[in-house]
């Protein structure tokens, strides 16, 4: 090997490293809607016909935001897997709405910002599981 393919493969090799260095730092600034969006859960008061209240709320924990505008980052087009949900007392249909099968739109597809949270109340016999289907990184 000559010492001019040397040159150039070591010069070939610090840019893709600097490439790769430059794309793992941006995506270190981008929400993650697995991670980022959690729902908790809490059991409330029993009712009088023996189901309970859940307390559910959904919160964006992203800390990043975009390092390239500055702007935070909210998440928007939310979409949990609700399975069947069900509840014993209205739900805002603007807080959480069945769109299909197994699937649930909340916050009537509106952005959750950067720290901002969701929370509506519902009452069943039993927990409805709710996850994090989908979501748009605003």
């Amino acid at each position: 090997m000559t010492t001019s393919t040397a040159c150039s493969i070591a010069v070939l090799m610090a840019t893709v490293i600097l490439v790769a260095a430059a794309t793992l730092s941006a995506a270190a600034g981008r929400c993650n809607v697995r991670k980022d969006l959690v729902i908790w859960q809490s059991l409330g008061e029993p009712q009088r016909d023996l189901s309970a209240s859940y307390r559910v709320e959904v919160v964006n924990q992203c800390s990043g935001g975009d390092e390239r505008t500055g702007r935070p980052c909210s998440m928007s087009k939310i979409h949990l897997r609700c399975g069947n949900f069900r509840s014993l007392v209205p739900v805002d249909p603007k807080l959480l709405r069945c769109i299909g099968s197994g699937v649930c739109l909340l916050n009537n597809g509106h952005s959750i910002p950067q720290n901002g949270n969701v929370s509506f109340v519902y009452a069943n016999y039993r927990r409805n599981n709710l996850y994090v289907r989908s979501a748009r990184c605003n």
